[in-house]
């Protein structure tokens, strides 16, 4: 049966991998209204739905995809670490801190943007629903106490970070890599496929220039945890800058940072995040030909 689905080619595997994605949605649904239902603080199980929900219907398919249609998750997903690319590691984590300005920049015109007077309705339905998912993780957020912040360190940014990489670099990039036998074309199609799946129109920029930075740390690394500790980087430091300003620790709300010269920071933060990308694709390149040359999809 394993046979059958190997010989499968990426487009059917994706399709199929849909599917594995709306059963795990389904069943994380049944969950959390289990979970729900069964606790009178509402708003602290749905933080621990978040989380369940986050495994259940990303990280469990993905490594279902990679049981069933190549040799195990390891080599798959490249878990592995050698003593090389720790350094590309830390990088990557480098990277997304550098990246802040330009991400609050883009963040800001993108929130700025309006549709054609026709699509008014729709844009204000999109609107609201990104007001109330902003509200409820804002509700999550704002719960004081050290302990708080550790469980929210875990459900909202460690157990994202590590599903999402796993389906988006993991599955998504990987097998676009061998349906169009271009890297950059699959970095930036998993990276739309990425912020458009958050359902957030007015937050698809930043996201997108996110994941294609993920992408690419993934692809030269060779590691799925580099665009984790990455991805782990960026969530994190939401959460903890969070926790800092409600404490009074902090006097600037890291949601909404309104740098002095915008612009300028959002520059200078480009071209130091493409500088430093290069340096890293530069000393990660040669070490990842070789696995390169052994993609799971070629023959």
């Amino acid at each position: 049966m394993k046979e059958l689905f190997k010989n499968m080619g990426p487009a059917a595997q994706l399709a199929i991998f849909v599917l594995m994605i709306g059963l795990g949605l389904i069943l994380a649904s049944i969950i959390g209204v289990v979970f729900i239902l069964s606790d009178t603080e509402r708003n602290n199980m749905l933080l621990w739905v978040q989380g369940i929900s986050q495994i259940v219907m990303f990280l469990c398919p993905a490594l279902l995809f990679a049981w069933l249609f190549h040799s195990g998750t390891d080599s798959f997903f490249q878990t592995g670490m050698r003593r090389w690319q720790i350094a590309p590691a830390l990088l990557a984590i480098l990277i997304i801190i550098i990246a802040i300005p330009l991400v609050d920049y883009l963040t800001t015109w993108n929130e700025s943007l309006h549709l054609p007077q026709k699509l008014a309705d729709w844009e204000q339905n999109m609107r609201q629903k990104q007001d109330q998912s902003q509200n409820l993780m804002n509700s999550f957020l704002s719960r004081p106490g050290f302990g708080n912040m550790l469980i929210n360190l875990l459900i909202l940014a460690a157990i994202p970070a590590v599903c999402e990489e796993f389906v988006f670099r993991g599955v998504v990039q990987k097998t676009l890599v061998a349906w169009f036998r271009s890297p950059h074309a699959a970095i930036i199609t998993a990276a739309a496929v990425f912020s458009l799946t958050h359902f957030e129109m007015f937050y698809f920029v930043p996201r997108f220039v996110l994941g294609i930075v993920l992408g690419y740390i993934f692809y030269y690394s060779g590691t799925i945890w580099a665009s984790a500790f990455a991805h782990f980087t960026n969530n994190a430091i939401i959460v903890i800058l969070t926790y800092a300003h409600n404490a009074g620790a902090l006097g600037i709300d890291p949601q909404n940072l309104h740098l002095p010269c915008a612009g300028a920071f959002a520059i200078g933060s480009l071209i130091l995040t493409t500088l430093l990308m290069l340096f890293v694709i530069k000393i990660c390149s040669k070490k990842t030909e070789n696995q390169k040359k052994n993609h799971p999809f070629r023959k």
